[in-house]
């Protein structure tokens, strides 16, 4: 056998079918309708190489982008957690303070419960 041909198994279970006459108004519409592109493939494989190069670019920067902003928020979590803010100077006050307030010490214990 010839590379590209048919072979069966059974040859009297072909069906060979003859066409009588070419019909050439059929024929001539097919070929006046026929449309034989022939694409520029390096153009289009670069095109297509550009749109998935922007695509990389795009989900590289979201992903930088969400580990920008999760690395601020693990500072903040950091931050409230620390006991930097605990003690600072403008939001202490001092016994004499109180005292020298309008309510007095009594006053404040049982308002703190």
């Amino acid at each position: 056998m010839d590379v590209g041909q048919v072979g069966f198994h059974n040859p009297k279970l072909v069906r060979t079918i003859k066409v009588e006459k070419r019909i050439n108004e059929i024929v001539n519409r097919l070929n006046k309708t026929k449309v034989e592109r022939k694409p520029d493939l390096k153009a289009e494989r670069e095109a297509i190489s550009a749109a998935e190069k922007a695509e990389r670019k795009a989900q590289l920067r979201d992903k930088k982008r969400r580990e920008e902003m999760e690395r601020l928020e693990k500072e903040k979590q950091a931050d409230i957690r620390s006991y930097k803010g605990l003690m600072v100077q403008e939001k202490m006050t001092s016994n004499k303070q109180i005292a020298s307030g309008s309510k007095t010490l009594q006053e404040l214990e049982e308002d703190f419960m």
